[in-house]
């Protein structure tokens, strides 16, 4: 049997509904910074300049948080892959995944993210983790799917 090309069957990166340990600190902050300055009584353009700085550095925050990382399943394998100006990416075979785990805390299942964890066989860096999945019980099935179908491929040959 011939081996095809490697392809990817799911890509994806964390959902902003699992930024909200960034979000919801980030708001308020900007409403206490907006509170201290009516209190101090500063004018409104200083007010309105200091609460738009801490906005705007939470909303940023949150959204380098979600560019950094980035999640690919292909035919061959799984990679979990973060950073913008230094990369680290980690790597395993479809054939070597052992088990993928689900975990979705009482916030995350509010926002419906949650969080993957797959362990492979022979890993010394740790599981590959694909934080803040929106719709990871369906990320988990394709995932499966893919090591159900390479492992297939691997008896056929």
């Amino acid at each position: 049997m011939a081996v095809g090309e490697e392809h990817a069957i799911w890509a994806g990166r964390p959902s902003w509904r699992g930024r909200m340990a960034i979000l919801v600190p980030g708001v308020l902050l900007t409403i206490l910074v907006l509170v201290v300055c009516l209190w101090a009584g500063l004018s409104a353009l200083i007010t309105a300049v200091l609460v738009a700085i801490v906005a705007l550095v939470t909303v940023v925050w949150a959204f380098i948080e979600t560019l950094r990382w980035k999640y690919t399943i292909t035919n061959r394998r799984v990679f979990v892959r973060h950073g913008l100006v230094n990369i680290h990416e980690q790597t395993a075979r479809l054939e070597r995944v052992q088990d993928i785990a689900l975990h979705q805390t009482l916030f995350d299942r509010v926002f419906g993210v949650g969080r993957l964890e797959i362990d492979t066989a022979g890993s010394t860096g740790g599981p590959l983790v694909f934080k803040a999945l929106l719709e990871p019980t369906r990320v988990r099935e394709i995932l499966d799917a893919a090591v159900r179908a390479e492992q297939r491929d691997d008896a056929v040959v």
